[in-house]
């Protein structure tokens, strides 16, 4: 029997259908990044000097048909898609494919509508985990608009591979909870198969702490079930099944890209990990007051015109780095905080609202890093020890804001509490603003005088929002006010609240092109007609600092470069020698980079001394690794000839007295992942030196008989070849790919079956 309104309607509360919400989503995205969306400003930062390369090599790359295992345009050569932040696995990136132009060059539009898209993502799995939780819609629209146009989302767009992963979060989590909740495996290969899609975005610190979430929470409601009695041992045992799958599968997905990023984290430079390095990007106690004050601190912008810079500083008064700006700021609105606070009073016994208030607690106390012991010992634990920001994970705390934002409107909607329990809600945002206008809080935490009219302003705002929420209060609870009017209101204000605070951020006036734009003449000099004339350039100096292009401009215009911006290079890159000139012969590099001090300007020198990409030797020197920066620094070794070594070639070291330096190979096939070499006539064993960046995961071939990959001159290649002609063929193949590749391939194999057969029985005693 159809059941009427007034029945499906809980104290005259309206069903909407979803499309509803959903285009309020589109609109608060759309008002949000309108700038971005119409192409008049644009995202900066690490989202142009790292984002934008990296996702335009890997999507022309991926459009020509290969896998882009390993990138020549930066130091000299480096892994590609073992860098995990690439992303290049993540199905959303490779929709950037349809936005490459003939020019093989990425549209700033396509990338910033990929990313942009993530904030309606995030709103969307956000509603649909509220109404999971039996709450309203207009409790799933405000908090969801309060989640994901939060500080640490719409601040970290410059690390979009953090949103990514936030904003699939929501959707991971509900299915996770129906897992346990319900008894059903199904739904916990659906949360796996969710969270095992987003890991491959490419941010392990994120990824890091959604699993430690996860965790915490099967724990906590196993606990809960134990100790009500609620479960026997088999059915126990059973509801751990869900989750437990949850973490198979995701981690199964993941694989693809994790154990190639495992193998170039083996060969990378990595500061060695200390507590001191990881609590870089600490929470401040006294940034606590940023809950209901955002920028209290001041902020930081893209145009160099900005009256209310960030200042923060250290113990010793020092300025902290611009960077604690977006690393530290976490405000989601003061509503979402007041609804919340009414929630934790009012349902304070509730286990679930007793978990998320767990998890904030615990998250502001980790994010204080080396402010509080916590953070100390957590470091110890596996992982942990290896990402600095701890500040991060307050993502986490505004995510259990959020779902206690919603729990609290619909106990103010459905008038469940009196106004007593508004007014105990009230009373810390309320003072703590009024603190703000009058310049108190200036005093208290040593903020620069010229924010005093800045923080009154702000705090005046907040205040005023403050008051408008009594005054709703008491008359919805007086039933004065209609649900959907009180509903209307809250959205209005969370989302203008949010966008007043954050808006700024992401517009720079800079187009990113433009930045990317250098001149013809030159791009034609920096990359080479003849396949045997490959060369690399040098386009910055550090004496006096200059780049005469942006540090990964050789991914988008197709040259290589001896420099580079990743966060993960390779431990061995520039051959230990006395001079540049020295290291630059060596890389093949045929322009470089110097300074003028008669007429103070750069200008690119043409080194004419440089040894080609490929060339053969029949002397060489066998030394220990650990001896080999001593001996290329101190010893003069005639590179054309003689190639220093870390294990024995087994072949007669022969030392050629002629001036004539011929390289005796040609290159007749050189791509990303392939080179095929040509050695003429050689009238002896020797040994081939290629001015290409070692790498385990290169294997090579002599006449198609596999062969040992030396290590020649520090870090580069060497092949023995046999006198005579020979063919050498050197090809990117990743063992710990292919293992990954095929772990991935069979978890969905496997999983996606699973969907569609049977379930366990869900256990009646079970809650919602």
């Amino acid at each position: 029997m159809k059941k009427s309104k007034k029945e499906i309607s809980h104290n005259n509360i309206i069903q909407f259908p979803h499309y509803i919400p959903f285009l309020i989503f589109i609109l608060t995205t759309t008002i949000f990044f309108w700038g971005n969306l119409s192409g008049n400003v644009f995202f900066w930062e690490d989202f142009v000097e790292y984002v934008y390369p990296v996702q335009t090599f890997a999507a022309r790359e991926s459009n020509s048909g290969s896998i882009p295992f390993w990138n020549p345009y930066i130091f000299s050569g480096m892994p590609f898609i073992s860098d995990i932040q690439t992303g290049f696995f993540y199905p959303l990136n490779r929709f950037l494919n349809l936005f490459i132009d003939k020019e093989g060059h990425l549209s700033i539009w396509g990338l910033q509508f990929v990313t942009i898209i993530h904030f309606l993502i995030s709103q969307i799995t956000f509603y649909f985990l509220i109404l999971h939780f039996k709450r309203t819609q207009f409790a799933a629209i405000i908090s969801s608009i309060a989640y994901s146009f939060s500080a640490i989302m719409v601040l970290h767009v410059i690390h979009p591979m953090m949103i990514y992963h936030l904003a699939w979060f929501p959707m991971v989590f509900l299915f996770f909870d129906k897992g346990i909740k319900e008894s059903n495996f199904r739904y916990g290969i659906i949360s796996g198969l969710i969270l095992g899609i987003s890991l491959l975005s490419g941010h392990p610190q994120t990824g890091l702490y959604i699993f430690t979430f996860l965790f915490l929470y099967f724990i906590w409601i196993l606990f809960f079930k134990w100790k009500e009695n609620k479960l026997s041992i088999k059915e126990l045992a059973i509801n751990k099944i869900p989750p437990i799958l949850t973490f198979i599968v995701a981690i199964g997905i993941f694989c693809v890209q994790f154990l190639p990023s495992q193998e170039l984290a083996k060969n990378s430079l990595r500061a060695e990990s200390n507590y001191e390095k990881s609590a870089e990007g600490s929470l401040q106690t006294k940034q606590v007051f940023s809950f209901v004050i955002p920028n209290l601190f001041g902020k930081i912008l893209p145009s160099e015109e900005n009256d209310f810079a960030f200042y923060l500083t250290d113990s010793n008064k020092n300025p902290l780095p611009y960077y604690y700006y977006w690393e530290t700021s976490f405000y989601f609105g003061v509503l979402i905080l007041i609804l919340g606070l009414i929630a934790i009073i009012s349902d304070f016994k509730e286990k679930t609202t007793l978990f998320l208030l767990f998890i904030i607690i615990l998250s502001f106390l980790y994010a204080l890093g080396d402010n509080f012991f916590l953070h100390k010992l957590i470091y110890n634990l596996p992982f942990f020890n290896i990402f600095r920001m701890p500040s991060r994970i307050l993502i986490f705390a505004i995510f259990a804001f959020s779902i206690l934002a919603a729990l609290g409107f619909d106990k103010l909607v459905k008038r469940e509490i009196n106004f007593k329990i508004v007014i105990y809600s009230l009373i810390i945002p309320l003072l703590i603003s009024i603190l703000g206008f009058t310049g108190v809080l200036n005093s208290i935490l040593d903020l620069q005088s010229q924010h005093l009219s800045k923080v009154s302003s702000i705090s005046l705002f907040i205040l005023f929002i403050i008051l408008i929420f009594g005054i709703l209060s008491y008359f919805k609870i007086q039933n004065k006010l209609s649900y959907l009017t009180v509903g209307v209101i809250i959205t209005f204000i969370t989302f203008f609240d949010l966008y007043i605070a954050h808006k700024d951020f992401n517009s720079s006036n800079q187009d990113i092109s433009d930045l990317y734009n250098i001149e013809t003449s030159l791009k034609q000099a920096f990359i080479p007609n003849d396949i045997n004339d490959l060369y690399r350039v040098n386009t910055r100096i550090y004496n006096p600092p200059f780049m005469a292009t942006k540090r990964n401009q050789g991914m988008i215009d197709k040259f290589q470069n001896t420099e580079g911006y990743n966060p993960l290079v390779l431990a061995r890159i520039n051959p230990p020698l006395k001079t540049n000139e020295e290291i630059f012969d060596l890389l093949n590099v045929k322009y470089e980079l110097r300074f003028d001090n008669i007429k103070k300007q750069p200008y690119f020198y043409e080194n004419e001394n440089r040894l080609p990409r490929a060339w053969m030797v029949y002397d060489y020197i066998v030394t220990d690794s650990s001896q080999i920066k001593d001996l290329m620094m101190n010893k003069e070794i005639d590179y054309r000839k003689t190639v220093v070594l870390e294990e024995d070639p087994k072949i007669k070291s022969i030392k050629i007295n002629d001036t004539l330096f011929t390289p005796n190979a040609i290159i007749r096939e050189y791509k990303n992942n392939y080179i095929r070499i040509e050695v003429l006539d050689n009238s002896k064993d020797g040994i081939l030196v290629l001015s290409e960046i070692w790498y385990p995961a290169w294997k090579v071939f002599v006449d198609g008989i596999p062969s040992k990959l030396l290590r020649a001159n520090y870090s580069l290649r060497g092949v023995v070849v046999p006198k005579g002609k020979s063919i050498v063929e050197l090809r990117f193949a990743s063992e710990s790919f292919a293992i990954g590749q095929w772990i991935t391939i069979l978890t969905l194999i496997i999983s996606i079956p699973l969907l569609f057969i049977g379930k366990f029985k869900k256990n009646g005693n079970n809650e919602e």
